[in-house]
């Protein structure tokens, strides 16, 4: 069962210490988010600030692989970490594109960054992204014998484009 939970207070020294909002799957967090907005005049930047320079690791929540997923989200566009690393925590773009290049398409509905909350966090493609996607890999260094372990997060445009083969696949068999 998923649930959401909105500023949700983590840290039990400094109650002042929230997220924006997390999802739990059986009450185990899954993914969490910090939203920032232009009404507020914060960006996708300020939320990666906030979780490079605010949010520590060592916190039980961002522990390496508690979470799938931290999300910085605006208005406009979307950043992933799999890794929180204090000031080294890498964040990937999860934008749809436009033009051929970075960010988001214009949204006449709303939002640009939209089909994150419409697509991406729906029960049914949650549950896809889980079953079929994230994973922890370890690899062993055969000098050193350490264990490195990555955790992986498909991107938006793997998801998109995986399934517009999907469908094209679907359609070509239903044609023979």
């Amino acid at each position: 069962m998923f649930s959401v939970t909105r500023q949700l207070m983590y840290a039990r020294d400094n109650t002042k210490l929230a997220l924006d909002f997390v999802i739990f799957i059986n009450g185990l967090p899954i993914i969490n988010c910090e939203l920032k907005n232009r009404l507020t005049k914060q960006n996708v930047e300020d939320a990666v600030y906030q979780y490079k320079t605010d949010r520590d690791q060592r916190e039980l929540l961002f522990n390496f692989g508690r979470c799938m997923v931290h999300f910085a989200v605006d208005d406009s566009e979307i950043k992933m970490c799999t890794k929180l690393d204090g000031k080294k925590s890498w964040f990937l773009p999860f934008n749809k594109g436009y033009n051929d290049g970075a960010g988001n398409p214009p949204n006449s509905d709303g939002i640009k960054t939209h089909y994150l909350w419409k697509q991406i966090l729906k029960k049914d493609e949650l549950s896809n992204i889980i079953e079929n996607y994230v994973q922890i890999v370890e690899e062993k260094d055969e000098e050193t014998k350490k264990i490195k372990r990555t955790q992986i997060f498909p991107r938006y445009h793997l998801l998109d484009t995986l399934q517009v083969v999907q469908d094209h696949g679907n359609s070509y068999m239903s044609c023979s």
